[in-house]
């Protein structure tokens, strides 16, 4: 009897060294179990094996194939809307310039034959002696000049045209937008100036 408790004595001192729970309860039975068994794999060296994680070149192509469509997808939508953006703000020029016109006209009896007779489009130098004026002036991308214009004497009924244009792809014609005497807004004379092409823009 003395012998059989010394054995077990013994037994729990050495279970006690080896940081080995004795489970008390069979509630905390598979708790415990599940520590030992970490504890193994740790001291074996093989807890890298079950954290080590990496991508299969299958994976790599679907990630590489989805990424390459978004940016097919995104690339032209985003380039249309700034190109658009350039378009709306060379709109708001022309109606500037129609608003500039018609002081110009009030003030010398005729239309601007040159855009730079204008304040928004021309110097102070320039505006000082009109005449010596050039009929070219860039603002915001686009080029504007005055492409038509009948002096207000005479039998002919007074008239301008006020042209912005810009080469937005070499593929395609340039964007052109006029205003006129007749015309109360911006009127879009190449509605695919604007039109990205995937194809057109890396081959062409």
């Amino acid at each position: 009897m003395i012998r059989e408790f010394k054995e077990a004595f013994n037994s729990l001192a050495h279970q006690e060294a080896q940081n080995v729970h004795i489970p008390f309860t069979e509630e905390n039975y598979a708790v415990i179990e599940k520590e030992n068994w970490l504890q193994g794999i740790l001291k074996k060296g093989h807890f890298h094996m079950y954290g080590k994680g990496g991508f299969t070149l299958v994976e790599l192509i679907v990630v590489t194939s989805i990424v390459a469509i978004l940016a097919a997808v995104a690339t032209p939508a985003y380039i249309n809307y700034v190109n658009r953006t350039k378009q709306g703000e060379a709109a708001s020029y022309l109606f500037t310039a129609r608003l500039e016109m018609e002081e110009f006209y009030t003030d010398n009896g005729r239309y601007a034959s040159t855009i730079q007779c204008l304040p928004s489009f021309g110097s102070a130098a320039c505006l000082a002696n009109c005449g010596n004026c050039a009929n070219s002036a860039t603002e915001h991308y686009y080029t504007f000049n005055v492409s038509a214009c009948v002096p207000g004497s005479g039998a002919t009924q007074p008239y301008y045209q006020v042209l912005a244009q810009r080469k937005v792809y070499s593929y395609a014609a340039s964007d052109q937008l006029t205003i006129s005497a007749t015309t109360d807004t911006p009127v879009i004379q190449n509605t695919k100036a604007l039109s990205f092409s995937v194809f057109k823009w890396l081959f062409q």
